[in-house]
């Protein structure tokens, strides 16, 4: 195999193939990158942890006896990040890659590509297409609160169905959850909904951000796995993963419908009236109490070893005095994945979760906590 290939594209792919790629691994060709070079000219990199999976397209300008061959994405990246040459060549030798960069020349030893697992392509069937900018939203507003610790299975991973053209994503640990939604045009394949893994998610959000503004992203199931594409043509990224297996939680009877109480307030208002508390608070105290009286919300936090802050905040809010307490972390997270001005949580009681909404199409439902929590 010989190609020449320009650098930035060629270092695009391998830097993403490299974030694929484990570090460490009981079989050494997966800490490697598969190149595929064809005779139309294109590329494919292939890399896998075999739990995500991810090929890279993209056009060579010119390749002469088409092979595949595995190397070391890192290596690869590393030396093309230190040239400044628009045009590089990468020839194969055996299990050997020699790649020539201006007047420089590096021998790279790899591996045969027999035996690399297989990465699957989206192919053809239904598929949901989505702005790659609202999926990244999308993400950054539910993962956050999956569940990471071990063995949690089916809340290990973001939830996410498309029905009846209105594409959702949810995410729980058990102690909050995070639900978002956003209707589309059509689309079709994600009638049952999938659990997408953690890892899997992160990887989605890095390929909405490199699709820019305008670029769009196709969502696909075929068999156990959950598909993603989107890029333009000449650099083109599909990443690919086994659901996670189980039933996620039945996510509409967690949210609270009998919700009598709400108040509204300004997002960083709140945000800032937080930070303020938290100094107050311990790892043993990682409690923070509302206190919601017509017009203000007094938020409290005490702590053996700190002291005792209180910061008062106007509000929205018209009930009955109410007293609810929550993880100040939890809300927090909350708030930072959020962009408007004005929010609204809803109340039962003190007892009850909290529902905070952000317009029609976002809303977290969070567990109150005692003080001895």
């Amino acid at each position: 195999m010989k190609l020449v290939v320009k650098r930035e594209p060629f270092m695009a792919a391998l830097e993403a193939a490299a974030a694929i790629v484990p570090v460490r691994s009981v079989r050494p060709n997966l800490r490697n990158a598969l190149l595929v070079a064809s005779s139309d000219g294109q590329i494919e990199v292939h890399a896998t942890d075999l739990e995500v999976g991810l090929r890279y397209k993209l056009k060579a300008e010119s390749v002469k006896d088409p092979a595949s061959l595995c190397l070391p994405c890192g290596t690869l990246a590393g030396l093309l990040k230190e040239c400044t040459e628009d045009v590089v060549t990468l020839d194969t030798e055996g299990s050997k890659g020699i790649l020539k960069i201006g007047r420089d020349r590096f021998e790279i030893l790899g591996q045969e590509s027999s035996d690399f697992p297989e990465v699957p392509d989206l192919g053809e069937g239904a598929t949901v297409k989505i702005p790659g900018e609202d999926l990244g939203l999308m993400i950054d507003r539910t993962i956050f609160a999956a569940a990471r610790e071990q063995g949690r299975y089916a809340i290990n991973g973001v939830f996410m169905q498309y029905k009846d053209k209105l594409l959702e994503l949810v995410a729980t640990d058990g102690r909050r959850l995070a639900y978002c939604k956003k209707k589309l045009k059509a689309g079709g394949g994600l009638d049952d909904g999938v659990i997408v893994p953690i890892k899997m998610m992160q990887e989605i959000r890095k390929l909405c951000g490199r699709v820019g503004k305008e670029g769009t992203v196709d969502i696909a199931v075929r068999g156990r796995s959950v598909l993603v594409r989107g890029g333009p043509e000449e650099a083109q990224m599909t990443l690919s993963s086994l659901v996670v297996e189980g039933i996620f939680p039945k996510y509409q009877q967690v949210i609270p419908k009998d919700c009598e109480k709400e108040a509204s307030f300004k997002r960083e208002t709140i945000s800032q009236a937080l930070r303020k508390a938290q100094y107050l608070t311990s790892d043993d105290t990682r409690t923070v109490n509302f206190t919601f009286s017509p017009g203000t919300v007094l938020i409290e936090a005490r702590s053996p070893d700190k002291g005792v802050a209180a910061v008062t905040v106007e509000v929205e809010y018209a009930g009955d005095k109410l007293q609810i307490a929550f993880n100040p972390q939890y809300v927090q997270e909350a708030l930072k994945v959020l962009t408007e001005d004005n929010l609204r949580l809803e109340m039962k009681d003190g007892s009850r979760p909290g529902v905070l909404r952000e317009g029609q199409d976002f809303l977290y439902v969070l567990m109150p906590v005692s003080g001895k929590d």
